[in-house]
């Protein structure tokens, strides 16, 4: 026989991925008894499920019960602790005669139903009509499922998934949940735990905890409307400013964090104090009455103006040294040729070997005569065109 343990909230394959990474917890999805069953020894046909769970999710829960009693394998089930919501359909699986409880076990049929915050901000009348029919739909399927496997009263039954409560294994028992009470192996063959019975009899526990109401729990919230949202800005200096709205602008008495001065990239500065927005001061016009867009432009321009003078200075500095150094050159070439002149013999050699020549005027033939001759003495035939041109004098066949 292979005992399959059921001992943790009935989830989805990814709801049970999120609470194993986020919260360190456990879950059982369809999945894990496909796996269960597919590992067993082909020679073992019975299985023994022990139960200790809460409920969980209707899909997976359904889906468990169908593989199970698929299996074609001999059902078995012990309530060991509790067995509550979907966890009492799994039940189901097994035969009546073989399902059975622990003395001290306490057991919970209920209604299905929605929680609050699955049913959206807004419904129509249309949307709350569908919502019923398919619960009323799901609770008759739930009901069928009781009255079949457990051979009790419809009405008995749907007035016990009404109450919404735990019960001990004496009433479950009388109601066909169970067919046997386990007594504790070291008790006495009939004694029973009757103050834990009168304990079970008066604790009606209304059995309304699924995933989520154990991550609030978990976070240290009573419901979901008591989670803030909080929307994460970014500022114009690259911090975040935290305002407690799902959406829309930040408005004053909104809650935010941390205290002080935040500038936006819009120009906008949002102050807070003592966790609360008490100011929103708008952006600068920017017209020029001494905002403060002016000034920052003011400021602006005086900084390149002052890059204009810097550079204007440099290059005077620059174009005084390239003065300096052409002078050096010239100077440079200068006393090269007067050390030459000495070495040669000085101002003697210089007046003896210089010529005493002067350029006369002289006329300039060929065909750019008028263009390239030097003015002289003479007058071209050019100069003389002009100047009579000019007198009145010209004469073409001359």
């Amino acid at each position: 026989m292979a005992v399959l343990k059921i001992y943790n909230e009935i989830t989805t394959e990814e709801d049970k991925q999120f609470l194993k990474w986020c919260m360190g917890m456990d879950g059982v999805c369809f999945k894990d008894i496909d796996e269960f069953l597919s590992g067993m020894d082909e020679k073992d046909n019975a299985v023994d499920i022990r139960l200790h769970c809460d409920g969980g999710s209707v899909s997976e829960g359904w889906a468990i019960y169908d593989k199970l009693r698929a299996s074609g394998k001999e059902i078995s089930a012990i309530v060991e602790g509790k067995v509550a919501s979907m966890a009492t359909i799994i039940m189901m699986a097994a035969p009546k005669e073989r399902r059975k409880a622990y003395k001290s076990a306490n057991i919970c049929v209920h209604n299905p139903w929605v929680p609050s915050y699955a049913l959206g901000d807004s419904l129509t009348a249309e949307d709350l009509r569908k919502s019923a029919e398919g619960l009323q739909k799901e609770q008759d399927k739930m009901l069928d499922l009781y009255v079949e496997r457990c051979e009790c009263d419809r009405d008995e039954m749907q007035a016990l998934m009404n109450e919404d409560k735990f019960i001990d294994t004496d009433r479950a028992k009388a109601l066909g949940i169970i067919s046997e009470i386990i007594a504790p192996a070291s008790a006495k063959k009939g004694s029973n735990n009757n103050n834990f019975n009168n304990m079970a009899k008066t604790g009606n526990v209304e059995v309304k905890q699924n995933l989520l109401d154990k991550l609030l729990g978990k976070l240290g919230y009573s419901k979901i409307e008591d989670v803030a949202l909080g929307m994460d800005l970014s500022t114009a200096d690259g911090g975040t400013l935290t305002v407690e709205r799902d959406e829309g602008e930040p408005q004053v008495g909104d809650a935010a964090s941390p205290d002080g001065e935040h500038v936006m990239p819009d120009g906008a500065t949002i102050v807070v104090v003592d966790g609360a927005i008490t100011e929103i001061k708008p952006a600068a016009s920017g017209d020029d009455d001494g905002g403060g867009d002016g000034d920052e432009k003011d400021q602006k321009i005086a900084e390149l103006e002052k890059k204009v003078s810097d550079l204007e200075a440099e290059n005077a500095e620059l174009k005084e040294k390239l003065g300096d150094s052409n002078a050096k050159a010239k100077s440079d070439s200068e006393l090269a040729i007067l050390n030459a002149v000495k070495m040669a013999g000085g101002e003697k050699w210089l007046a003896k070997n210089c010529s005493t020549f002067k350029v006369k005027g002289r006329s300039v033939s060929g065909t750019n005569a008028s263009r390239s001759a030097e003015r002289g003495s003479e007058e071209t035939p050019m100069q003389r065109e002009i100047r009579e041109r000019k007198e009145g004098v010209y004469n073409k066949k001359k």
